[in-house]
């Protein structure tokens, strides 16, 4: 029994590119690719711009198959499809905010699948912006919605603030000047300009007003004797507890390197000294040091790795436990470990002495900062119950003001002044450039709301937990993931320098990130502050696309408080509408926080299970029914800079906040139309080609349910999987889904099915459960690849078998031969056919680089798919010959060629259940590597074909 669906299919719901999406979503989120969106503030966990516009995209044009009177047969079919993959993978390519031809194209292609007009787009937990900000770049009227007011500006910042500003001239005189008034400026470039001059005006501003707090550092190498610093390295101290030491104070330090560039390293040693008060101060070293003496630098004062400490006084043991409590107590210190300067050829690093230190204090100010901590930074940091990361409570440092000194609060409080103060002089440009007043003023707080943003940029780098890269040889800010560790060494940032963290560094990044926001014809959107659960006003049908909150993974409420009091006092009046309270709001937002709920994990899991069934059916009633809506599921957050492949498993069912955002769509009426797996780390391929490993995200397709729908019995379930589960495969296959994340894929059609009914019972009368679902689907998807084996000649159907039972190992040559006789060959003829070795009674299958490398399928008088794919195997994976030397094997394939993917696919099923992680790697990589290929296969030759021996002979 079927339930039909009126509306036309989506390319989502049946197959996309997922390879070239992968890999643009991994390069997007890499550090040190340019000026990017994501820049002008950070954000957690924030979604890769490439898969937001990709599933916008897919989910708007129809699938070739909803047409059969333009495309009647399945060639045509997939060739259409192939045409809208392309439209695709232009869509992925680097730097696109440079290619505003490509949106354009996108565009129209949506456009004839929606009546000439795109639907508007909502998001309503919107977070960092991702997918309102592509679908503003696409030609869609935006809507971002979120609960949190530092998203909600940041998503006002792309879809309002910027957009609107789009293709004016600064109003800066320097900028005015230069132009002569009359040159347009392209998107948001004047708007930049304008982010650029005023953030040097604060810069000069807050020179004159606390620079003698930043001093140069004394330094014979150097013309005149002073350099220009780049940061000072700091070490925590804490009272020797060993009574010898008469409560002096020594380092715990975790490590004391601080260049591991080029050939020479840099670390510091902390020398005895009795003549000094603490009994001891730091000496810089450089050179190439012992390997064990740059292990003891690496340690620090630790015992060893994740120890201890040391008392350099004594060699008494520190255990941190009693660290713990003295920074309880508020009686830890610090002391200058390093100043590190510009130099003639580079850094220099350059040991400190008491004078150095006195140079740094604070003479005036005091009552300022001291009231900053007590109010503006009193707010609790969060607890190891609230995020999963570490944090650094446990060590005293329970209120944000605990996590900066006095001199970085001094520095971003006169940043935060300084914003307030400019907003005079850029109104008054403005106007002098021909604004009305009214313009003038919304200009100016749109210029005074980047120079803000760049301020929360600086405190992301101007704390006591900011980090120093030996490798980088710079300060590491704060958020590298979504905690706050405790770091026991850290480094101040020089801010009135020129170096990362200072806030012209930080100001000018903000400026340069301005400039690539808007692309093309953007439309103006618009964010508000809303509860997705909310009803939603308004009588427009919605395309609903949205990455929500995940479980317990991250409480975004708590963090971006770090960044919420900062932007509070710098432009909170310009929107007293999101700034309204001391802190972010914390208990609306929907986490499965226990602590929330004084500790009951069950009242926890109710709210988030709860929210989500009320948002998802509010969003049900206002979508656009002719558009899917579009969930994305992470299985494990990750930052930008710190992005790793999920744990080595692949417990879909067991996943709590996976089945729970299931049994929410499914409960509020909706029918699952695909899951479609995307690896948005930098390291997919390396980590997941032919590991077991999750996926960065699940995209879900859902569509209403029919109020109709029957029920059926599990048996009935299961029979329809078996119908249509064959074809959906196919599907999956063409799209060139990798073979570790083709179960994960699987499960859409599958699902499909099980959520299109009121409800599924089985043989007691129960309600099938989704876990009991999924391992439905996941048994058929493995009885599926099997039936494949139908269609393969006889050697490679005793190949695969012997392959489960032995992998490449050897076996006894009598188990060969009986199960030789099953599948209608013979040992001998398997070894004519140059799939076996047999010898001394023993039987086991050639590996791909003991094949012959003058092998050519069109001498081959018995050509079996196993020797077809494990050729292509060892050209493409195991020696690396590349797609057009490949290509040259896959052409003289021939149409047999198709039958050596599928091959593959069923290998890396096989590996992967019996842990063969080297074969399953290869298998993958080929899948992977197939359509670039298979289309090198299929172009005419316009130059000679390579060789015999370049195409078989590499090594």
């Amino acid at each position: 029994m079927t339930v039909s669906n009126s509306p036309k299919k989506k390319l989502i719901e049946v197959a996309l590119p997922l390879p070239e999406i992968n890999d643009a979503s991994a390069y997007d989120k890499m550090p040190g690719i340019g000026p990017h969106p994501k820049g002008i503030h950070h954000w957690w966990a924030r979604l890769p711009l490439p898969t937001a516009r990709a599933i916008l995209f897919a989910s708007v044009v129809d699938d070739p198959e909803a047409h059969p009177e333009k495309w009647p047969t399945e060639d045509e079919q997939n060739a259409e499809r192939e045409r809208l993959f392309d439209i695709i993978r232009r869509m992925m390519g680097k730097k696109l905010h440079e290619a505003p031809e490509v949106y354009a194209e996108a565009k129209a292609e949506m456009l004839k699948n929606c009546d000439g007009q795109l639907p508007p787009v909502f998001d309503p937990f919107a977070g960092g912006g991702s997918i309102p900000l592509e679908a503003s770049r696409l030609g869609f009227k935006a809507h971002a919605g979120d609960l949190n007011p530092v998203a909600v500006l940041l998503n006002r910042c792309n879809l309002e603030l910027a957009p609107q500003w789009s293709g004016h001239a600064p109003v800066n005189p320097d900028s005015r000047q230069w132009i002569g008034g009359s040159e347009a400026w392209r998107g948001t470039h004047g708007l930049a300009a304008d982010v650029r001059y005023y953030a040097g005006v604060i810069h000069q501003r807050a020179i004159e007003k606390i620079g003698k707090y930043y001093p140069k550092a004394n330094s014979e190498n150097v013309r005149g004797g002073e350099a220009n610093v780049i940061a000072w390295i700091w070490v925590r101290t804490v009272a020797s507890p060993n009574p010898a030491a008469k409560g002096k104070h020594v380092p715990i330090a975790s490590s004391f390197v601080l260049s591991t560039k080029g050939n020479n390293s840099v670390w510091v040693h902390p020398a005895i000294d009795e003549r000094l008060d603490e009994g001891w101060r730091f000496e810089v070293h450089s050179g190439v040091p012992t390997k064990d003496g740059l292990a003891k630098a690496r340690l620090g004062t630790k015992a060893g790795k994740g120890q201890d400490f040391i008392c350099i006084l004594t060699r008494t043991p520190i255990q941190r436990s009693y660290v713990q409590s003295e920074g309880k107590a508020g009686r830890l210190r610090e002391r200058l470990m390093c100043v590190v300067a510009d130099g003639p050829s580079g850094r220099m690093y350059i040991a400190p002495n008491s004078e150095t230190e006195k140079s740094l204090q604070i003479h005036e100010w005091h009552d300022d900062i001291a009231e900053a901590r007590a109010s503006l930074l009193a707010g609790p940091l969060p607890t190891r119950a609230e995020i999963t990361g570490g944090v650094c409570t446990a060590y005293g440092l329970s209120s944000w003001g605990h996590l900066f000194t006095d001199r970085q609060i001094l520095a971003l409080l006169t940043a935060s002044d300084l914003i307030q103060e400019i907003g005079s002089q850029i109104r008054a440009d403005a106007e002098r450039a021909g604004l009305q007043e009214t313009d003038a003023i919304r200009y100016e707080q749109v210029v005074r709301t980047f120079l803000a943003l760049a301020a929360d940029r600086c405190a992301d780098f101007n704390n006591s937990l900011c980090r120093w890269s030996p490798s980088n040889q710079k300060v590491m800010n704060l958020f590298g993931k979504q905690a706050i560790p405790m770091v026991f060494d850290f480094a101040e940032a020089n801010f009135l320098g020129s170096s990362v963290g200072a806030w012209k560094t930080c100001s000018d990044y903000v400026a340069d990130c301005v400039e690539v926001i808007s692309v093309g014809e953007a439309r103006v959107g618009e964010a508000k502050q809303l509860d997705a659960a909310a009803e939603q006003n308004g009588a427009e049908l919605i395309l609903v696309s949205t990455d929500p909150p995940y479980y317990n993974n991250i409480s975004y409420a708590v963090l971006s408080d770090f960044f919420y009091v900062w932007l509070r006092r710098s432009i909170g009046k310009v929107y007293p509408d999101i700034f309204s309270t001391v802190l972010v709001p914390k208990l609306p937002e929907l986490i499965a926080a226990a602590n929330r709920f004084e500790g009951d994990a069950l009242r926890a899991k109710q709210h988030f299970e709860n929210g989500f069934r009320q948002a998802f059916s509010a969003l049900r009633s206002k979508m656009d029914p002719r558009f899917p809506l579009t969930v994305y599921y992470a299985f494990k957050q990750e930052d930008e800079d710190a992005a790793e492949d999920a744990g080595a498993h692949n417990d879909l069912d067991l996943t709590t906040g996976w089945e729970t955002l299931l049994e929410a769509l499914i409960s509020s009426g909706f029918q699952i139309t695909a899951t479609w797996p995307v690896r948005a780390s930098q390291k997919w391929r390396m980590v997941s080609m032919g590991a077991n490993a999750l996926a960065s995200y699940i995209v879900l397709a859902c569509r209403p349910r029919l109020s109709s729908a029957p029920q059926i019995s599990s048996a009935q379930f299961r029979q329809e999987l078996s119908r249509t589960l064959p074809a959906a495969l196919r599907h999956l296959q063409q799209g060139n889904i990798a073979p570790v994340d083709f179960a994960q894929a699987a499960l859409g059609p599958g699902m499909a099915i099980y959520s299109r009914y009121d409800r599924i019972l089985d043989p007691a009368g129960k309600h099938m459960s989704v876990r009991s679902a999924i391992n439905t689907i996941n048994q058929m998807l493995t009885e599926v690849l099997s039936e494949v084996e139908d269609e393969f000649d006889a050697d490679t159907r005793w190949a695969i078998a012997w392959f489960e039972q032995n992998g490449f190992l050897e076996g006894d040559f009598g188990d060969a031969e009986l199960l030789s006789k099953a599948k209608v060959t013979s040992v001998s003829g398997l070894q004519h056919a140059g799939v076996v070795l047999s010898k001394g009674g023993k039987v086991r299958l050639l590996r791909p680089l003991e094949l012959p490398t003058d092998w050519d399928p069109e001498n081959d008088s018995r050509l079996t798919v196993w020797e077809m794919t494990h050729h292509l195997l060892r050209l493409y994976h195991h020696q690396g010959a590349g797609d057009e030397i490949t290509s040259g094997l896959l052409r003289k394939l021939g149409s047999n060629s198709e039958a050596a993917r599928d091959l593959a696919y069923r290998l890396f099923k096989v590996s992967e259940k019996k842990k063969l992680s080297q074969e399953a790697l290869g298998y993958n990589a080929l899948v992977l590597g197939w359509p670039e290929i298979a289309r090198l296969a299929r172009q005419e030759r316009t130059v000679p074909p390579p060789t015999q021996s370049d195409m078989f002979g590499r090594a």
